[in-house]
């Protein structure tokens, strides 16, 4: 009886524990979708966030709730046209997969599921610290190019993205004023301009002579973001062996690791930092790409 009573405890703990985790996600991808994504989309936000907060405060309901609400999630992933995000569903998926396990399945699924769960996190860690580091480094910041990353661009207006790492780059730009910048992005859907011609745009508004600005307008990758503007330095005489990057903190070890396998010697130089909480999801969302980085290669 005891024994009964410890193993219903043990796994009402696992499945608080899985719910917690699932509304963790959802506040996250909220966070995203309000603060990184096209305006037209934060009304996804409000309604997760209510989905949520149903599912905390309606107990008995709480798991048909939770659930729903990331069943949404994972749709919205999945049809949204920005890079990155069908990735970034993996771990709503992995959620889903937990609680349903968790809610029907026997005792040796659930132990199974538990020990997967922890090596889950355990790897979650384990791909989480290089992008810390790469994140927290302060290496000096003199190259002679500096490749501007681009992102979403909402008609012709950065996003808040694209915007701390101009950010980044006006500073960058100014303390090294001898340093020329490629701005590097195609155009994508919703987009009015190429992200080259928005980033150039802004440079040139905040202080940068159009003379130190080099456009790379036909990536859709960083991949490309990167290749792309090897080239461009190549044919403006330059030496595209030594870089600075410029992207947001969370992406500096996946865009310095391509780099490298490019033969550039990159140095990463972080954006403004955005919101915690919407950093706090884009560093989860950053460490499914770069584990499929490490298994798929660049």
């Amino acid at each position: 009886m005891e024994q009964t009573r410890t193993a219903k405890t043990n796994t009402r703990n696992t499945f608080t524990i899985l719910h917690a985790a699932g509304l963790l996600l959802i506040l996250c991808t909220a966070a995203a979708i309000w603060f990184g994504i096209h305006p037209k989309y934060r009304f996804l936000s409000v309604g997760v966030l209510l989905l949520g907060a149903l599912a905390a405060w309606k107990r008995n309901w709480m798991f048909w709730i939770a659930l729903a609400a990331e069943a949404c999630f994972i749709i919205f992933l999945w049809t949204f046209p920005q890079n990155g995000y069908k990735i970034a569903s993996l771990a709503p998926i992995a959620i889903v997969v937990m609680m349903l396990i968790f809610r029907f399945c026997k005792k040796p699924v659930k132990i199974i599921a538990s020990i997967l769960m922890g090596l889950c996190a355990l790897a979650l860690l384990i791909v989480e610290i290089p992008i810390v580091k790469a994140a927290a480094d302060r290496s000096k910041q003199d190259a002679p190019y500096v490749v501007v990353l681009g992102a979403a661009v909402y008609g012709t207006d950065p996003s808040i993205t694209l915007q701390h790492r101009l950010e980044g780059a006006a500073r960058y730009l100014d303390a090294n004023p001898q340093a020329k910048a490629v701005v590097s992005g195609g155009q994508g859907e919703g987009e009015d301009i190429t992200e080259a011609e928005c980033m150039r745009r802004y440079l040139i508004e905040h202080g940068i002579t159009a003379d130190r600005i080099l456009l790379e307008d036909r990536s859709t990758s960083t991949k490309e973001n990167l290749a792309f503007s090897k080239a461009v330095i190549e044919a403006d005489g330059g030496d595209a062996s030594r870089i600075a990057i410029i992207s947001s903190a969370y992406h500096l070890y996946r865009a310095k690791r391509m780099a490298s396998a490019l033969g550039m010697d990159a140095i990463g130089v972080a954006g403004s930092d955005g919101y915690p909480i919407y950093m706090f999801g884009m560093y989860l969302r950053e460490a499914a790409a770069v584990a499929k980085l490490w298994i798929f290669g660049a």
